[in-house]
C-alpha cells in the first residue's frame, strides 16, 4: 500500500446497510463522471464496468476500468475510480460470513474456489481483476440489475432473492476466471468435508489456540492428512488460513473499535505484540498503528 494519507475512510457494512440483515446488496450508478474518494470497506466488493471508460486507483497502482472489466475487493482493500468518462457502474457488496455459511459449497467448483479463496493469499492487496465476454457480460448486469432492485432494505421474503441473485452473479462471474487458474483443479473430487468443517471451527473462534494437531484431533483425523486436504483445496495449510481470518477480523476491530492493538491481538489469538506485529505486517505491508492512522474514517 503506496499511499501516505490518514483520511482514507472505510466504510463499515453496519453503517452503509443498517437495514439489510443478510450481508448482500447491489447498487447502479449509470453515470459516473466524478472522481470517486478513496475509500475501504470491512465487506467483499465487486465493482463492474457495464459502460464507459476510468480507471481504478488500487494499491499497487491504477488500472483501466471499460466495459467488460470486473474487479474484487477483500476487507480492508482500498480502491477510487478516477478518470471516469460516463461509466455505468454496478457494484455489489456482500459479507465474508457467507464463505462460512451460505456460499461454502463453493469450495466444490474450481472457478468459484478460486475466485473467493484461492487467489486471496497470493495477493496481500486483496484485489483481483476480471474481463468479462460480452455475452458474460449482459448475463451479469441482468443478476445485478434484479439485486438491485430489492434495494438497500430488507423485506420480509427477500432474503433467499438476495442469496440468489448473489449467487447468479458469482457463478457468471466465475465464467471470466481464467483456464489457467482452474485447470489443475478441474478433475479433483469434490472438497473433502473435514476442510468445510475445520474452517468454520476456526472462524467461529479466531481466539483459541489453535494449532494443527488441535484442530485435526477435534475433527478426529491424522494432522498430516488434514493439511493435505487444505492444500488440495485451498492451495495453503489450515494455519494458513487461521492467520488470513485473524488478520481480517484485527482490520475490521482496528477500524471499527476504539480497543487497544494489544486489545485486539488478545482477541484474535495473537497475544504476543511482537508476535502480533510481525504477523500483521506480513498480511497487510504496514503496521497496524499506521494502518488505522490511515484507513479510519474521518469522521472517526
Amino acid at each position: 500500500m503506496n499511499d501516505t494519507s490518514s483520511d482514507i475512510p472505510t466504510l463499515c457494512w453496519t453503517e452503509s446497510f443498517p437495514a439489510v440483515q443478510v450481508p448482500i446488496v447491489a447498487l447502479h450508478f449509470p453515470d459516473r463522471q466524478r472522481n470517486e474518494m478513496r475509500h475501504a470497506h470491512d465487506f467483499m466488493e465487486i465493482q463492474l464496468c457495464a459502460q464507459g471508460h476510468g480507471e481504478q486507483q488500487i494499491s499497487h497502482g491504477n488500472s483501466s476500468f471499460n466495459k467488460g472489466d470486473a474487479i474484487f475487493l477483500r476487507p480492508g482493500a482500498w480502491h477510487a475510480g478516477i478518470n471516469n468518462s460516463h461509466v455505468n457502474a454496478y457494484v455489489c457488496c456482500f459479507g465474508t460470513s457467507l464463505l462460512r455459511r451460505e456460499l461454502l459449497w463453493m469450495l466444490d467448483e474450481p472457478a468459484l474456489n478460486f475466485l473467493l479463496w484461492r487467489q486471496s493469499p497470493d495477493d496481500p492487496t486483496g484485489t483481483f481483476r476480471l474481463h468479462l465476454e460480452p455475452d458474460t457480460l449482459r448475463r451479469c448486469i441482468h443478476h445485478l440489475k434484479e439485486l438491485a432492485a430489492l434495494g438497500e432494505v430488507e423485506t420480509p421474503g427477500s432474503r433467499p432473492y438476495r442469496i440468489g441473485h448473489l449467487i447468479l452473479i458469482l457463478v457468471t462471474l466465475a465464467e471470466a476466471v481464467p483456464r489457467d487458474k482452474i485447470d489443475a483443479q478441474s478433475d479433483r473430487e469434490p472438497v473433502h468435508s473435514a476442510v468445510k468443517r475445520a474452517m468454520c471451527m476456526l472462524a467461529e473462534d479466531i481466539g483459541g489456540e489453535w494449532t494443527s494437531s488441535g484442530l485435526a484431533k477435534k475433527l478426529n483425523i491424522d494432522v498430516s492428512y488434514l493439511g493435505r486436504l487444505f492444500r488440495k483445496t485451498l492451495g495453503f495449510p489450515p494455519m494458513t488460513y487461521l492467520t488470513q481470518v485473524r488478520a481480517e477480523q484485527a482490520s475490521r476491530l482496528l477500524l471499527r473499535t476504539e480497543k487497544t492493538i494489544s486489545e485486539i491481538a488478545v482477541e484474535i489469538g495473537w497475544a504476543d505484540p511482537n508476535h502480533f506485529a510481525r504477523r500483521f505486517r506480513s498480511h497487510f505491508g504496514i503496521s497496524a498503528t499506521e494502518y488505522r492512522a490511515r484507513f479510519r474514517s474521518a469522521k472517526q
